[in-house]
């Protein structure tokens, strides 16, 4: 078997646990994409367990009429949109057009959606790993996190900061089973007792085009971190102070560490500067800024390098996970 029809059985596998499938007997799937995807998509309408466990459909969002999009949409158990925005030569945070005229219906169905925005044939990477691997690692991470007292993050930089475990919210567990993302490979949660100082290099996520403008860091952005609040930053890359303070200053909870997450997919070996969901499961560090309050915007700084200790006992050296048993 190819690592590509491999990863297409295991995103089908994800698929027939999706939430809006669930005691649906050979569920109608919708596949919508533009021409980029059409290689991808014809993979898994022709897979033979996709054969046997799903009724698929394709259409190609770019020329099919809207209205048509839009009935397909609404008569499917789940639909899955596949196709490029931020990667795009001039790039809307509203996506292309076909995607703007479809966001009514998309919003109304938004519970039977999957969207695959700007995956390239990165998809194959983000559904390589054997689901039961990303199970049992997330499994065993929430564990030895419940067993210890504080979380601590560092690098070869100087950053450091500390969580105390036994205030975090509930971890989220997202390993592709049951959840609406199925990109598996992450664990999150919130903190309000986040403190330290971070030297931040990797690259950003989110419907601001950050990672568009500046790619991947190589030259830190520093954020003074208090009570899971960023109180002042610093760096030397020309127009992202301005920029970063812009997007801080513009909601109180733009400055709120929202979410701390911990990618586990090690299927994605690097970062690109795409813009993409999967790179938020990317091994080690990610935290998660806005998003808690009306008018904020989420934004995930999703850290290249660095390592995460329990109890000053190493968990993920920076890259792969150890001490877990």
């Amino acid at each position: 078997m190819t690592e590509q029809n491999r990863a297409i059985e295991h995103f089908l596998y994800y698929l027939h646990h999706h939430p809006a499938l669930q005691n649906i007997a050979a569920p109608n799937v919708l596949l919508a994409h533009t021409d980029e995807y059409t290689t991808l998509t014809g993979q898994i309408t022709d897979n033979p367990e996709g054969l046997h466990d799903f009724q698929f459909s394709s259409l190609r969002l770019d020329t099919t009429p809207t209205d048509q999009l839009e009935l397909a949409i609404t008569s499917s158990d789940l639909y899955v949109l596949f196709y490029d925005s931020s990667t795009l030569p001039n790039p809307r945070a509203e996506g292309p057009p076909f995607i703007r005229a479809l966001q009514g219906v998309m919003s109304e169905h938004w519970k039977k959606s999957l969207l695959f925005k700007d995956y390239g044939d990165y998809f194959y990477d983000t559904f390589s790993v054997e689901p039961e691997r990303i199970a049992q690692l997330n499994a065993a991470l929430i564990q030895r996190m419940s067993q210890g007292d504080t979380l601590r993050f560092s690098d070869e930089r100087g950053s450091y900061f500390e969580a105390p475990l036994r205030d975090l919210k509930k971890w989220t567990n997202v390993n592709g089973v049951g959840n609406y993302d199925l990109a598996p490979g992450e664990i999150a949660t919130h903190s309000e007792s986040i403190n330290g100082h971070v030297k931040f290099i990797g690259t950003f996520l989110g419907t601001i085009p950050f990672a568009r403008k500046y790619g991947i860091l190589e030259s830190p952005l520093e954020m003074w971190i208090e009570d899971s609040t960023i109180t002042r930053i610093a760096t030397d890359v020309p127009g992202l102070a301005n920029d970063f303070g812009k997007y801080l200053d513009a909601n109180p909870s733009n400055r709120r560490i929202e979410e701390l997450g911990i990618g586990t997919n090690e299927g994605v070996t690097q970062l690109y500067a795409r813009n993409a969901g999967f790179e938020e499961r990317h091994c080690g560090l990610h935290l998660g800024l806005g998003g808690g309050a009306k008018g904020s915007h989420h934004l995930d700084l999703i850290f290249s390098s660095g390592t995460l200790a329990v109890d000053q006992q190493v968990v993920f050296d920076g890259t792969r996970y150890v001490n877990l048993q």
